[in-house]
């Protein structure tokens, strides 16, 4: 009996030790060796650490949102999802979030997908190519994406771009996963800066000065639908019944559209030129036939249409890119935010070898990041600091029409946008469209309180959106109408008596 004990002793002592080396294993296979000619970055708020190789430079400007590292050949962007307290789930990331990879159009072919299921952590490995855009500088046209799903709630996701097609086993488990020891709050997040503004000598040189510079009080605009075709009648309506007149006026345009606005015929007005790149059933391949050129007759002719208005111009290119109804988001360019980038820089290099001197480029993104994906956060998308004058805000009050829509009041909207924004721009803030429903709450009430908040913030132009948004059945849905009563008229009214001239 006592040699049987001792041989279960020993043999408890092998499973043990034998469990320990399966643990050692495990663990060694999350934190990735470093060779001699390799660099890690660790990131302890977000719990992971990555190995590359000494020729790729590290970038750590918004690392808050992402890492990024990169070369010539080669650029990594690695981002960390925690969907706690969120609707979304890991699920949704890889159903929703990859829905537009497999896309069967002429620009993307699907290379590899592969799931395993390594030392207990599920990966995803979806590589594809695009077609190589020559306007495109350095165009990296070969992508991989690692998804690492942890559990239901995080995940880490890792894409890769480079010139040409790699093994992804080479860059697999580059990835390690650490104890989560700081908060988000300790990570860098440089402060955006514009590099330049605009020359004085220029008539948006003096828009700058005059509405950014000098005055001291928010200029007002609106924008009504019946405007966009030619239609004034309602806009001195407004101007009369409120004895205020708007300075900006809106403008919506599109692929599909002539580029003279017919705002331009009222002259003594600033435009806020919004075009959306929105082709024929919103198909997203319009993104990739802007950078080959398909569009330049159109692009050129808005240049020269905005350069011969004598008045000013905002010109706001692809707004709420962050949001899934626009199909220049990045949803559907395969979760590359590089192409929403790309094309903004095209339209703008085609507006400087215009002269056009009339326009203050404004970027605009929505109020919240839909879906809600750190891929998809809106400081992707930003163009950099050569590119963008102005930063414009966008969250409306929607009402409680639709069951995941909730009554907000402007300070609701716009307390927490602009602490974050004031944190991450050092730029000039406009709110280049808002309101409110009347569904859900005293619209009235929503626009008094507005009044009295608004002129805390630090902004500088509002423009009111007179319309409404329907519903599939073409319900009124979000009644944001200015007029819709003579209280909301009224209530108004009193509120842009601290405005008069």
């Amino acid at each position: 009996m006592a040699k049987k004990g001792i041989f279960y002793v020993i043999l408890g002592i092998i499973i043990v030790m034998g469990f320990w080396a399966l643990v050692g294993i495990y663990f060694s296979e999350l934190d990735p060796v470093v060779s001699d000619n390799e660099n890690i970055y660790i990131n302890e708020a977000f719990g992971y650490k990555y190995i590359y190789n000494n020729n790729l430079e590290l970038n750590l400007s918004a690392e808050k949102i992402k890492t990024e590292i990169k070369n010539q050949d080669m650029k990594i962007q690695i981002y960390y999802d925690n969907f706690k307290d969120s609707i979304n789930d890991t699920g949704n990331l890889l159903n929703y979030g990859n829905k537009h990879i497999n896309d069967d159009n002429e620009y993307i072919e699907v290379i590899l997908e592969d799931t395993t299921r390594r030392y207990g952590i599920k990966t995803i490995t979806t590589q594809w190519k695009r077609k190589k855009i020559d306007s495109i500088d350095n165009d990296l046209n070969y992508y991989t994406l690692f998804q690492y799903i942890i559990n239901s709630d995080e995940a880490y996701s890792v894409l890769i771009k480079t010139r040409e097609e790699i093994n992804y086993k080479d860059y697999i488990w580059q990835i390690g996963f650490t104890e989560k020891t700081k908060q988000t709050s300790d990570l860098n997040m440089e402060k955006i800066s514009p590099e330049k503004l605009p020359e004085k000598e220029t008539r948006a040189g003096q828009l700058y000065k005059e509405i950014f510079v000098e005055k001291d009080k928010l200029t007002w605009g609106i924008f009504y639908p019946e405007a966009n075709k030619g239609n004034y009648s309602k806009l001195y309506d407004f101007e009369e019944k409120l004895d205020f007149k708007f300075k900006v006026l809106l403008e919506y345009k599109g692929l599909n559209t002539e580029a003279y606005s017919k705002l331009f015929e009222i002259q003594d007005r600033i435009i806020e030129y919004t075009f959306q790149v929105l082709g024929d059933n919103s198909d997203p391949v319009v993104m990739y036939e802007i950078l080959e050129g398909k569009h330049d007759k159109l692009i050129n002719e808005v240049a020269e249409e905005i350069k011969k208005y004598h008045g000013n111009v905002f010109f706001r290119l692809n707004n709420e890119m962050n949001g899934d109804w626009c199909s220049y988001s990045a949803w559907f360019t395969q979760t590359d935010t590089d192409i929403y980038i790309e094309v903004w820089k095209y339209f703008y290099e085609i507006f400087e070898k215009q002269e056009v001197d009339n326009v203050l480029w404004v970027w605009n993104p929505n109020w919240g990041d839909f879906p809600e994906f750190k891929w998809n956060h809106y400081i992707n998308y930003f163009p950099g600091e050569n590119y963008v004058d102005i930063v414009g805000l966008t969250g409306y009050n929607t009402g409680t029409y639709y069951e995941h829509e909730y009554w907000r009041e402007f300070e609701n909207i716009y307390d927490p946008m602009m602490e974050e924004y004031s944190d991450y721009f050092n730029y000039e803030f406009i709110i280049t469209e808002f309101g409110s429903n009347s569904v859900g709450g005293d619209k009235a009430l929503w626009i008094e309180n507005m009044m009295k908040k608004i002129k805390d913030y630090d902004i500088d132009v509002a423009i009111w959106f007179s319309s409404i948004d329907y519903d599939a059945q073409g319900n009124p849905a979000r009644i944001y109408l200015l007029d819709e009563t003579e209280e909301t008229l009224d209530t108004f009214k009193k509120g842009l008596e601290k405005y008069y001239d």
